[in-house]
């Protein structure tokens, strides 16, 4: 008799011992915080002979520096030697008593700038009252700076820069911010989103946390140096530099961090491609429209009094919300948003755009664009537009069917949902940008924008699972219906017009089908004789059936009888024992060699056998592989299968049409009766294929195994059912549907199977489109790195011509070689990390073939 699988018990999984450094950290909590108090005497210096300065004799040591590290305590002169070119640095004191901080200025330091360490300025200029502001990385310092008035002057924020210190005016600087400090921040507020009013005031409570030092509030001329800065750098990386004719040549957006992968004419495509070419959709580019409120900006300044610096040279930002243009494949923004985007001979072959509410805003766009005039009107025939899948199940039945991304050839495995995620990761600013001028709101959104774009990559798909789902899922149907919805799929592909196959055309009332199917089944039932004792009629795959239905009832009597006592089973009982002894009746037609076996029991046990423990010998007890013990197993899922398909087209259905409150509880009612068929065929189903399992052991047959599997509870699903979150193209299909043939289905649920069998057809496609547009991806990243690395190389050619950047051409030609260095580095990083990528891809294609012709064939 087979066991009972719900009781089988697992063995414990062994415990692996996984280090715990908060653990070790415990025993030693004593001796850290001993060490932290240490450091607030003088430590080893306490035996100190004398300053370790060279050839110092002095015994009056008293000043040690933090930021070296060094524990050694010098004397004034000598740590005011060592700092020369340190003046931020946080000088502590011994007073006799504890340490207190003291600046190098009062110790006597004045930093020089305009000469090299350690040359002497022969005519000195104090900067302003002898107190200049140093903002640094360690805090906020008040510095004794000289400026240099010799012959060979230059102006004081040149020295100042040299002296990698970038200044808050142009004119007398009186503040400057180190350019680590400036660095430091910019990557803090990409990362972590901080704002300038937390860093700098952050910097503040370094320099003094007690509030009785607090340094003078300079954060207005923080927030002007941050902004310039930003903006020089902007220029810097955007090559502007190497270009002799100055920023206010620059083009517009060029100084965006454009997509590496994007088709671009010229760049990593040709200038003049034949859009009717067979491979010409594979330089789709493929484009989103979102718009994002929560980017809002108050009523505070005007562009009058906060221009922006240098209009037009990296993103579109709007001045109340924000509206942007995102390479929906990778994420990245479009320079400009409203980038020239040539389609057709000259340009990429196609542009597909995903907007939120594309089915409206798509009717009237072309008459929209002619009121700006010819220059702006892109062909719109060579245009598809979508909707990203994540909006999708807002919009009527209609909209669902006609701009699914899923439904679409040439699109590959996209959902159109860049605009989101990028506003996910910007909005992180918006508390900070809200406030900002017109100006300084458009640049902090450039920089943010620029750095996402940095950060962008892309990873290569599996299609072959799906593919096989799909294969495996027609040869389960009948041939001429795959063949008509083969010709009916293609001709809505290439013509739109055409009849829609993803869309319903049969509908029925829900109650009055599902009814139908399961009085069907009642009357089936009835005629197999379940219910009474007609010998003759009973099949001997109903027979074994039968048998393993008494066998659960009978282990759920026992585990009754167990729980409840004695005799809280007695009416069960009896009804499991009419069904035993007619069962009796059936079994010695089918497999007279058991006669004796009972008779044997009979005359060894007596009548005293509970009704639980009456053995059935059923073909896996006795060593006997009757030929219907796996049909049975056949016609158990395909019971499953038609309860599930009822069950999917009962809720679709009842989607469609508005139920009054009578009508819902049938269905309520149709779908609980439905719900308890499965269950119990699931369970029914479990119980056969255990019983095949125990002959398996004995007999060494193992064939039915690869179409019989083990049933899990996540197996029984519909066609289209998935994990939560999952979208069109990510959701597998259950291995029932595709285990052996579905056969004949009434013609509500052919239109059922054939919707679903054309969303198994689309996400196969889709996913193998994926692969080629992935490996397409590939080649455009590779090209766009070498066009950018020769561009970087001829800019280090060029050098800087005239004027005061004349100095400045050595600097610009190493710049101009390590950004092309950083542009062979990655595209060598890539190069390794997709070495196995085609080839994979590939072995895909070809994959599935061989693995079809090696599959069982499933049984009819």
């Amino acid at each position: 008799m087979a066991g009972d699988m719900e009781d089988a018990a697992t063995a414990p999984r062994k415990r692996v011992y996984m280090y715990n450094p908060l653990v070790s950290f415990s025993s030693h909590i004593d001796t850290y915080l001993a060490e932290i108090l240490r450091r607030e005497g003088r430590g080893d210096a306490i035996s100190q002979p004398r300053c370790p300065g060279i050839a110092c004799e002095s015994g009056d040591f008293f000043y040690r520096c933090v930021t070296c590290r060094d524990a050694r305590l010098f004397c004034q002169s000598c740590i005011v030697t060592a700092h020369l070119c340190s003046p931020t640095h946080i000088i502590q004191h011994w007073n006799g008593d504890y340490f207190d901080k003291i600046p190098l200025q009062m110790l006597g330091l004045w930093y020089q700038v305009g000469h090299l360490i350690g040359k002497a300025c022969a005519h000195p200029r104090p900067a302003f009252g002898s107190r200049f502001m140093i903002i640094d990385m360690n805090g906020i310092h008040n510095v004794a700076l000289d400026f240099c008035h010799c012959l060979r002057e230059c102006p004081l924020a040149i020295q100042l820069q040299r002296a990698w210190l970038f200044p808050g005016t142009v004119l007398e600087p009186r503040i400057a911010v180190t350019v680590a400090a400036l660095e430091q921040f910019q990557m803090l507020t990409f990362m972590g989103k901080l704002s300038a009013y937390e860093y700098y005031h952050s910097l503040a409570r370094l320099s003094d946390n007690t509030g009785t030092k607090t340094p003078l509030d300079n954060f207005e001329a923080f927030i002007c140096i941050v902004r310039e800065w930003s903006f020089i750098r902007l220029l810097k990386r955007g090559g502007i530099g190497n270009d002799a004719s100055g920023w206010e040549a620059a083009k517009p957006a060029s100084c965006a961090v454009e997509c590496l992968t994007c088709p671009r004419p010229g760049i990593n495509i040709p200038v003049k491609s034949d859009p009717n070419a067979p491979t010409a959709w594979e330089d789709t580019l493929f484009v989103g429209v979102d718009a994002n409120f929560k980017l809002e900006r108050f009523e505070v300044s005007s562009e009058e009094k906060d221009p922006r610096l240098g209009r037009a040279l990296c993103y579109f930002v709007d001045t109340k919300s924000v509206g942007g243009v995102v390479c929906t494949r990778h994420k990245l923004k479009l320079p400009l948003s409203t980038v020239d985007l040539r389609v057709g001979e000259t340009g990429v072959p196609r542009i597909v755009t995903t907007y939120d509410i594309a089915c409206q805003w798509s009717i009237n766009l072309e008459d929209r664009i002619k009121v700006y005039g010819p220059d702006m009107a892109p062909p719109l025939c060579n245009m598809l537009y979508l909707v990203p899948k994540f909006h999708l199940p807002g919009h009527i039945k209609a909209c669902q069917e006609k701009y699914c991304m899923s439904f679409h050839i040439h699109v590959g495995n996209n959902n159109g949902k860049a605009p989101e995620r990028s506003w996910a990761i910007s909005n992180g600013v918006a508390a900070s940008t809200r406030e900002m001028s017109p100006g300084h709101r458009r640049e902090k959104l450039d920089q943010h924008f620029g750095d996402v774009n940095w950060q962008k990559n892309d990873a290569v798909p599996n299609a072959a699972e799906f593919e096989s789902h799909f294969e495996r899922f027609t040869m389960t149907l009948p041939t001429d219906d795959v063949a008509k919805w083969t010709t009916m799929v293609e001709a809505w592909e290439a013509d739109r017009e055409q009849f829609n196959p993803f869309a319903r055309i049969v509908t029925s009332k829900l109650e009055a089908a599902m009814r139908l199917q399961l009085a069907r089944k009642d009357a089936q039932d009835e005629l197999a004789g379940l219910e009474g004792d007609q010998l003759y009629v009973t099949s001997p795959k109903d027979m074994i059936a039968q048998g393993v239905q008494i066998e659960a009832s009978q282990r759920r009597i026992a585990r009754m009888n167990k729980d409840l006592g004695e005799h809280s089973t007695d009416l069960q009982r009896a009804q499991v024992l009419e069904k035993v002894e007619s069962w009796f009746v059936q079994q010695e037609v089918h497999m007279p060699v058991i006669c004796g076996l009972r008779i044997r029991d009979s005359e060894g046990n007596g009548p005293s056998v509970p009704t639980y423990s009456q053995p059935l010998y059923l073909p896996s007890t006795v060593l006997l592989h009757h030929p219907c013990d796996d049909i049975v197993g056949f016609d158990l899922l395909h019971m499953i299968r038609g309860h599930l398909l009822a069950l999917a087209k009962g809720y679709k259905d009842a989607d469609a049409m508005t139920l009054t409150q009578k009508e819902q509880l049938k269905c309520h009612k149709t779908t609980r009766d439905l719900n308890t068929r499965i269950t119990q065929a699931k369970y029914y189903y479990r119980n056969v294929r255990q019983c095949l399992m125990t002959l398996s052991a004995r007999t060494g047959e193992h064939s039915w195994q690869s179409q019989l599997r083990g049933l899990e509870d996540s197996d029984v699903r519909r066609i289209s059912d998935s994990t939560v979150g999952a979208f069109d193209t990510e959701q597998g299909m259950s291995w029932i549907w595709y285990a052996a043939h579905l056969g004949d289905v009434p013609g509500g649920i052919n239109e059922y199977l054939r919707i679903e069998w054309c969303k198994a057809r689309a996400r196969a496609h889709r996913w193998r489109e994926e692969c080629k547009l992935v490996n397409a991806n590939m080649q455009r990243v590779k090209r766009t790195l070498e066009h950018d690395t020769n561009l970087w190389l001829s800019r280090a050619q060029s050098g800087m011509e005239g004027g005061a950047f004349i100095t400045a051409g050595e600097g610009a030609a190493a710049y101009a070689k390590r950004q092309a260095a950083i542009r062979i580095a990655i595209k060598s990083s890539f190069e390794q990390k997709w070495c196995r990528v085609e080839e994979w891809i590939a072995l895909g294609e070809t994959d599935e073939s061989v693995a079809a012709d090696n599959e069982n064939p499933f049984i009819e």
